[in-house]
């Protein structure tokens, strides 16, 4: 099931997090985004909540800001479900942005199969010299 975030799935959403990044919570204040009106944070549950995407809205765009699954329920189309959800849920004619390693090629071919395409990059933009993508659609 996908939904819109609470209030009550914020430890969840930080755990998650900061599986990827170790400062997530103190990057993302959840309670803000969950409160502010320019932020959508869609979850998908099972039992628990086992993933996340945060989306930040602006009169001209929405960037999709931080995508995780939780590593026991990947490889089971989650993501593509919260992709969609979005899309499906959030129809107008603001362009989408993201940002992506330029090495994360599992994700760079989940956004291709949703129109998106590269249309810059970062170099050096994360440690270790990667480079970033900077997708739209």
């Amino acid at each position: 099931m996908i939904r819109k975030a609470q209030k009550k799935d914020i430890k969840r959403i930080e755990e998650l997090g900061n599986n990827y990044k170790s400062n997530f919570a103190q990057t993302y204040l959840l309670e803000q985004y969950i409160d502010d009106s320019n932020y959508i944070i869609l979850v998908s549950e099972d039992i628990v909540v086992n993933a996340f995407l945060l989306i930040s809205i602006t009169s001209s765009s929405y960037e999709l800001e931080f995508l995780y699954v939780d590593k026991d329920y990947r490889k089971r189309g989650i993501a593509t479900e919260l992709i969609n959800y979005f899309l499906e849920n959030y129809k107008d004619t603001r362009p989408i942005y993201l940002e992506v390693a330029s090495c994360n090629k599992i994700a760079i071919n989940l956004y291709k199969k949703f129109a998106f395409e590269i249309i810059n990059i970062r170099k050096h933009y994360y440690d270790n010299n990667i480079d970033a993508y900077v997708m739209k659609r």
